[in-house]
């Protein structure tokens, strides 16, 4: 195990590992812990508290709303007690509910923070158009039914590159300092699902179901609901329902009191990967 740096404290010395964590967020209140809501920072919290000893504190990278999935979470773990990091990664997944699964444990620096030290974080969000989809298949794909003009809708996702004002496309209610967003990446490609989420018993999708949508966007960092109100008025401009230029003012003009989109449904949106 690594050699890193502990601290001093209250508690005595501090030991500190960094997990890696997949999550169906179906039924959760999103990531972090909230009194007497379901959380998955609750949930792991009292997993590795039932087989640790001693205080623990757990820091994650996302918050990620409720019902948003994860495919590469990180959690910063301090803890008053040593950890053997391959015993407990194995004894956390045998008392984790169905829905978490810890891929990794590892120690690492206390210097490590795990949300404001990224570079930029990537999600993807998947979708399909279809008239009917049985409610059992929309667990981790999302449903528009309507025909859409994917082209127009591309022209509005090469728009997204670069800085913007995102001020039109968030949700109130978090403490941020700007609104202003850098996006490095955003892609809207028509995939095969089986062949990008991970073949396990987190990600289980109708076998029968070979294509979809995915909006893949990374950045330096994203406002509450961001991702789920640029897929809704991307909807809105593959619908007709407003132009590619009224997008466009959404994206480059003033703060607007009101929007003409609700926010896209958290199912089909899945934290995929964060980078350091």
């Amino acid at each position: 195990m690594p050699n890193f740096p502990v601290d001093q404290n209250t508690f005595g010395t501090m030991n500190y590992y960094k997990a890696t964590l997949q999550y169906d967020g179906t039924g959760y209140a999103g990531f972090q812990w909230q009194k007497d809501i379901p959380s998955i920072q609750n949930d792991f919290n009292l997993a590795i508290k039932s087989i640790i000893s001693g205080k623990i504190t757990t820091m994650g990278a996302s918050r990620t709303d409720t019902g948003v999935h994860a495919i590469h979470q990180i959690v910063k773990i301090t803890s008053e007690n040593l950890i053997e990091c391959p015993t407990s990664l194995i004894a956390l997944n045998k008392i984790l509910p169905s829905q978490i699964h810890c891929l990794d444990l590892i120690s690492c620096s206390g210097d490590f923070k795990p949300a404001s030290d990224t570079v930029s974080k990537e999600y993807r969000y998947y979708f399909t158009n279809l008239r009917n989809v049985p409610s059992d298949d929309r667990r981790f794909i999302a449903n528009f039914p309507i025909q859409l003009d994917l082209n127009s809708m591309m022209i509005c996702v090469r728009a997204l590159l670069g800085t913007h004002d995102f001020h039109n496309f968030c949700s109130t209610g978090s403490n941020v300092k700007s609104t202003i967003r850098d996006i490095t990446f955003c892609e809207l490609s028509e995939i095969n699902p089986h062949t990008i989420l991970p073949s396990s018993e987190l990600f289980r999708l109708p076998p029968n179901l070979t294509t979809c949508y995915q909006l893949k966007i990374e950045g330096n960092g994203f406002l509450k609901h961001m991702i789920r109100h640029i897929v809704s008025a991307l909807w809105m401009v593959g619908s007709g329902k407003i132009t590619k230029e009224e997008f466009l003012n959404f994206l480059k003009g003033p703060k607007r009191e009101k929007r003409i989109w609700k926010i896209a449904a958290p199912n089909g949106l899945f934290l995929f990967e964060i980078k350091y």
